[in-house]
């Protein structure tokens, strides 16, 4: 009979097991504890609780195996505190037991409580065996508890069961997910006999991680795959945001006729969703259905989140009507409603849900979050609280979130945190050192740092990103090169912040046009952007196209026009030239080093170019004077069917004032709102000012600021100064100068502009006077500085520098361009000269 029922139990045999059941029960069989072992095994493995427990608990007797048979069953029907009950209830534990008990806390999640009980165990007189070592290292690399996998590393040596191959496979598993990539690869190596999971288990690990070249270098050295090794690879491509390579190697693992399972339609939806592949994403749905594999909770989920990733809420309501209606079903459809933006309708669903939980909440509050609606977000804090539901990390993180200006929620919040004990779970730290340092509290940010228990990569990540905001780059750049492991989150962490230290941005109303303030050395920020750069390609971490837009920036910003187009090369070459994003970026830089050509070209092979394509192709023309070309192209934009924004006109206004076109910069003007609907702002009346005066209209110039809707700000008064200078009117000058001070008293140019034009209308004494008020503010006018790239090396120029080697031959050359200049009838604009009362030097600003 036992063997029979074990055979049963081999085959999951429900039926036949239930047979053999009736017949020991007619043998009067039912009652031996061997026989009753035997069919709660084969209830369980045949997943019919409700007959296990039947017989368990009608049994006389119960052994070890019985009682850790029934807690795994109740464990994987998620009835914890029967599980827990039955644990409690046995009077001699046996290993078996332990282990039952340990791996039903890892399962459902608890497992701050597994590790409590095996320490509990360690502290009985039995040992701990391969499996609970096994389990309890999958419980520290959920917890990303380092120090604890560690130290059970540390007793599996001395116990010797590193010489089991499941063993070393967990701690494989616990070094990659606490990112120990080099103490995953050491267990590696010393495994004598691998089988297909510790292969897997190391591929897992490199894709987890970020390194999905040595993830696939390994994949493809594997001696056998199985479906895990496949979705180890799909999903590592997913995570890391790859989702092209990650369609692909579905796609193959078809080809070579590996089964996928509910993982790897998962993992493939998930990347269809990232890619926006509308089409792709419904065949793999429909492959799916084909291929007979259950839809399960989770392949449910990611259906669901696909279409909403679409924006197609009507699919993601069917998907939801077509799957069980569970807590976990509600949460991903009002999910799917707050990433389309229908916070009303998603917060009504929310409402009607008959039960939720920790997620289903955390999932609003993210969302008003998210949508600046902080006072909801708290108030539905305060209803979690009160509907009995315990606020987890996420909850805290998401609201942390919300307080990154000088407020003192966010230090509320910190105490929330350590009065729930969440002060050491690593999310919550990382979240603080992010508020700390967005709020300048520095001092704040490096304590919570340092006392985190532990640190992973966005822990490290936080705190580099939290110098860069407070301009402590010398330390950002040590605590970057201390962290124990980058990944593509952290170097583009890093290059953006050697950008922003050089104060090289992109400037928001013009979407490509390049704003430059230079610090000490104009070129440092994006010199070392470019040098990080090269590095993180050297490092194996293949840069995204957040990467490829920062190191362009940098290109665009020095003029580096070899290292942009090497970087084209690179973009080329990883198939991220069709990128939008990084398109527009390389026309813009092309054309901020004055390689129109190449910058037309790129326009030219784009299948569809958008707004923001035509504005980079023609910001590019109007920043290198080309004001017809820039007239054409606004032409072919308007034929084509593209509508205009701010962002156009900014440079249709500039390209007018470089020609000198006034009267059609007036039109252009006044069709912004007339044609197009779009009310001019403050930069196109700068735009406005600067045509009007370099046209010589200084008159029309001051009744167009006079009648602005808003207050000037001081490039529009910057851009009258300059045409006052340009056109000798010192009292006009004088009014734009006095406004501009009252905005900006450190602006040593205005001051510097404003004497130009005293001495050149002759008003010695007025610009004696400007002068000394500009010395009296202990205010210096930077030298100015250009550069030029020769053979890929950066020439540096500042006005009264003599420190060049090659000075002499330098200005020898311009003394024969200046002879050659005067022959065909140029002569210098001495009108920009002013004498140095002091040294008796002419100054040129």
């Amino acid at each position: 009979m036992i063997r029979l029922l074990r055979a049963c139990t081999s085959i999951r045999s429900l039926d036949r097991g239930m047979i053999l059941h009736g017949h020991a029960i007619k043998a009067g069989l039912n009652s031996h504890t061997s026989i009753e072992t035997t069919l709660v095994i084969m209830y369980v493995k045949c997943n019919s609780l409700l007959n296990a427990s039947l017989v368990f608990d009608n049994m006389h007797q119960r052994n070890p195996i019985v009682n850790s048979a029934m807690i795994a069953g109740y464990s994987k029907h998620k009835r914890f505190e029967d599980a827990q009950k039955t644990f409690d209830g046995i009077t001699e534990r046996n290993i078996k037991c332990w282990n039952a008990m340990i791996s039903a806390y890892s399962l459902n999640q608890n497992y701050h409580e597994g590790l409590a009980l095996f320490r509990e165990l360690q502290a009985s007189r039995l040992d701990p065996d391969e499996f609970t070592v096994s389990n309890v290292l999958t419980i520290s690399a959920n917890l990303n508890a380092l120090e604890e996998g560690k130290q059970i590393h540390g007793f599996i040596v001395k116990k010797g069961f590193v010489l089991d191959v499941t063993v070393s496979n967990s701690l494989i598993n616990m070094y990659s997910k606490c990112a120990c990539m080099d103490d995953a690869e050491r267990v590696f190596e010393a495994i004598t006999q691998r089988d297909v999971y510790s292969w897997t288990a190391m591929v897992s690990g490199y894709a987890q991680n970020g390194k999905t070249e040595a993830a696939m270098k390994l994949f493809n050295e594997m001696p056998q795959r199985n479906v895990v090794s496949w979705n180890a690879m799909i999903g590592g491509y997913q995570q890391e945001g790859d989702n092209i390579s990650a369609l692909a190697k579905f796609v193959k693992m078809l080809k070579e006729r590996e089964k996928p399972n509910q993982s790897s339609f998962v993992s493939v939806l998930k990347a269809c969703a990232g890619l926006q592949t509308i089409e792709t994403g419904k065949q793999i749905q429909s492959y799916l259905i084909k291929s007979g594999t259950e839809a399960d909770a989770h392949v449910g989920t990611a259906i669901i989140e696909m279409h909403a990733k679409f924006g197609d809420i009507i699919s993601a309501h069917k998907s939801f009507e077509a799957s069980e209606h569970n807590v976990v079903s509600w949460s991903v459809l009002v999910g799917a409603y707050t990433q389309n933006g229908y916070i009303t309708e998603a917060a009504s669903l929310f409402q009607e849900m008959p039960k939720k939980n920790v997620i289903s909440y955390n999932i609003m509050v993210s969302a008003y979050v998210q949508n600046e609606l902080k006072t909801e977000a708290f108030s539905l804090l305060s209803d979690m609280i009160k509907a009995g539901v315990r606020p987890n990390e996420h909850t805290l993180s998401s609201l942390l979130n919300s307080c990154s200006g000088k407020n003192k929620t966010g230090f509320g919040l910190h105490g929330f945190a350590i009065k729930m004990g969440f002060e050491v779970d690593i999310s919550i730290g990382n979240c603080l050192v992010t508020m700390y340092g967005e709020q300048r509290c520095m001092n704040n940010a490096y304590m919570v740092f340092q006392s985190m228990p532990r640190h992973d990569v966005v822990s490290w990540t936080a705190m580099v990103s939290a110098y860069l905001t407070n301009q402590r780059i010398e330390e950002a750049r040590q605590t970057f090169e201390s962290m124990p492991q980058q990944n593509l989150i952290s170097w583009n962490t890093m290059i953006s912040g050697y950008l922003q230290a050089g104060k090289i941005t992109v400037d928001p109303m013009s979407e490509t046009s390049i704003t430059v303030t230079y610090t000490k050395d104009p070129l440092s920020g994006a010199e070392d952007a470019l040098t990080l750069f090269y590095k993180m390609e050297q490092s194996g971490i293949r840069p995204d196209n957040f990467t490829y837009n920062c190191a362009l920036t940098a290109c665009a910003a020095i003029g580096a026009l070899h290292q942009a187009s090497t970087i084209h090369a690179i973009t080329i070459h990883r198939a991220y030239d069709s990128d939008k994003g990084v398109t527009n970026a390389l026309m813009a830089a092309y054309s901020k080093c004055g390689s129109l050509q190449n910058a037309e070209q790129i326009f030219n092979n784009l299948e569809e170019p958008d707004t923001i394509s035509w504005n980079t192709l023609i910001t590019g023309y109007a920043q290198n004077g080309q004001g017809n070309h820039v007239l054409e192209f606004f032409n072919e934009m308007l034929k084509s069917g593209i509508e205009p924004n701010h962002v156009t006109y900014v440079s249709i206004l500039s390209a007018c004032s470089y020609i000198g076109e006034v009267e059609k910069g007036r039109e252009y003007f006044e069709s912004m709102s007339r044609d197009h609907g779009l009310n001019p702002r403050r930069d196109h009346y700068a735009c406005m000012v600067d045509l009007l005066g370099r046209a010589g209209h200084l008159k029309d110039a001051m009744t167009l600021i006079k009648d602005m809707p808003f207050e000037p700000d001081s490039v529009v008064w910057g851009a009258l100064l300059g045409a006052c200078q340009l056109h000798s009117d010192p009292e006009l000058g004088r009014q734009a100068a006095e406004k501009i001070l009252e905005l900006n008293p450190d602006s040593s140019g205005t001051y510097a502009t404003l004497s130009n034009i005293f001495a050149g209308a002759g008003m010695w004494e007025d610009a004696a006077r400007v002068r000394t008020a500009m010395k009296g503010q202990q205010l210096q006018k930077k030298p100015g500085c250009s550069w030029i790239e020769i053979r890929g090396y950066k020439q540096l120029f500042l006005a009264g520098d003599r420190s060049h080697p090659q000075r002499d031959s330098i200005l020898a050359a311009l003394s024969d361009l200046y002879i050659n200049i005067k022959e065909e009838g140029y002569a210098p604009e001495l009108g920009f000269c002013v004498i140095d009362m002091d040294s008796d030097e002419y100054l040129t600003y």
